[in-house]
């Protein structure tokens, strides 16, 4: 660690007696913090260990809900996967012709040193206590769900509740609204008839509230938390056109632009285990047959119409080089928007003892994700009209964080404030938009077939 990092980190007590002490870089703290989100357990300027539950709960962003409620997770791995890495060399080369890109040495040299760095300079833990659906399950590789667990059914039953709702109900869908403390007529009262599912919404209160939605044919209705402010589209993003003037109606209630100021979001980039789970009904969530087909989604969704001038895009993207060609490469997505890589982002996922999942030089199954943060130039000004060839000009950082539930990734909300990612805007609030979403975060829009999916009240466990 340099002079510079060591003099931005600082020891901060621990708030309960169970838990070590954090530590945390205030270099960049947003004007007025007073201490670090709960979900960051150790950063620098370009390097955070966070904790991946903790950070989709404290984007929640309500006091009452964090105190009650934990989001339910599962057991920290505590072993890297079993290595499946090709034996012979004459496989390995094959397969490097394949998978290897040019920065794949750049990477693994950072995240070594960046893990080096943590281990040197932190005390505590690489994940915070979890809330689990089997308390005495701690697996030491991921276990795939039984085709006869019953907790698969129920979130069967909640899937194919989204997707009624996202792809035009079959049945009349009502809803209403309901305060986190009103205990007395939960489920009692019939939900009103009049108040048909309108497919967007909007919390228009500074807390969470929870949502009730029911039919006819349900015994009772279903039920989802929603933070403060926040605001939601359950439909495909492949239908782009019913978002947009959603966007534009919220906007014209709220007196809001209709733009974005950073735009998030997370492909349904190709896969083929998931493609096989598909097949037997257990798949947690769809993907693209084809990257070809993500690009076609992806143009189609008018990104280049929602996001702002000097606006900040972020995307996930896998280790194919195909995937990051259609990002980066000619006419690839970036491009087309006219936006300009700014920073790479890797998420390098570790077992509970800080080692990574497989080998930092694995082929086959990379333990690290990609995230390309980009901002939108303004045609208004001429000095950003220079496309930036060099990589080595990109800043990159490292984000630790154990697997959680999977495909479940950190909320950034938090490494946004902390890494000072925002667009130029005139507002004091920036507008912020999650694409493909699960979850929600408190004051962003957030759109897709499966934005509810964990603010389901099953998906959260009361701490009393």
């Amino acid at each position: 660690m340099s002079a510079q990092d060591q003099d931005n980190v600082v020891r901060m007590p621990s708030t309960t007696n169970d838990l070590p002490d954090k530590q945390f870089n205030t270099s960049d703290l947003p004007q007025g913090a007073s201490s670090p989100p709960s979900c960051i357990l150790y950063s620098t300027d370009r390097v955070a260990l966070v904790d991946i539950p903790t950070s989709i709960a404290d984007a929640q962003q309500n006091s009452f809900f964090d105190s009650t409620s934990s989001l339910i997770s599962c057991a920290p791995l505590k072993t890297p996967y079993p290595n499946h890495e090709p034996k012979s060399e004459a496989a390995r080369d094959k397969l490097r012709q394949k998978m290897a890109t040019e920065n794949d040495d750049i990477y693994a040299d950072m995240i070594a040193s960046s893990l080096a760095t943590v281990r040197e300079e932190y005390t505590g833990p690489w994940c915070l206590p979890r809330t689990t659906i089997n308390s005495q399950s701690e697996p030491t590789v991921p276990q795939k769900r039984k085709a006869d667990d019953p907790l698969s059914d129920a979130e069967s039953a909640r899937d194919d509740l989204l997707h009624q709702l996202s792809s035009g109900p079959i049945q009349p869908y009502t809803f209403r609204w309901r305060e986190l403390d009103d205990q007395q007529s939960r489920g009692s009262e019939p939900l009103p008839e009049t108040s048909l599912w309108p497919k967007y919404l909007y919390n228009m209160s500074d807390v969470a509230r929870i949502l009730e939605i029911g039919s006819t044919s349900m015994s009772t209705p279903a039920r989802f938390y929603v933070p403060p402010r926040a605001s939601f589209y359950l439909g495909d993003c492949s239908s782009s056109r019913p978002f947009h003037m959603a966007v534009r109606d919220i906007a014209g209630q709220l007196d809001t632009p209709r733009q974005f100021d950073v735009i998030i979001m997370d492909p349904p980039w190709p896969n083929a285990s998931v493609r096989r789970t598909e097949k037997s009904g257990r798949s947690a969530y769809q993907v693209s047959p084809t990257v070809w087909d993500v690009r076609q989604l992806i143009f189609e969704m008018d990104i280049d119409v929602l996001l702002a001038n000097e606006g900040v895009i972020a995307i996930w993207i896998t280790n194919k080089p195909a995937v990051r060609d259609l990002v980066l490469g000619e006419d690839g997505l970036f491009e087309s928007w006219d936006v300009q890589l700014e920073e790479e982002w890797l998420w390098i996922k570790t077992t509970s003892e800080g080692e990574p999942v497989s080998s930092l030089n694995a082929l086959w199954r990379k333990p690290y994700e990609i995230l390309l943060v980009g901002r939108k130039r303004d045609p208004r000004r001429s000095d950003q009209h220079v496309r930036l060839t060099d990589s080595s000009k990109v800043e990159r950082r490292v984000i630790i964080g154990v697997p959680d539930l999977h495909s479940r990734k950190p909320c950034l909300e938090a490494l946004f404030s902390r890494f000072a990612i925002n667009a130029t805007s005139t507002s004091t609030k920036q507008r912020i938009l999650e694409c493909f979403a699960r979850y929600l975060v408190g004051g962003w829009w957030s759109w897709g077939n499966q934005v509810l999916k964990f603010n389901h009240t099953d998906c959260w466990q009361s701490k009393s």
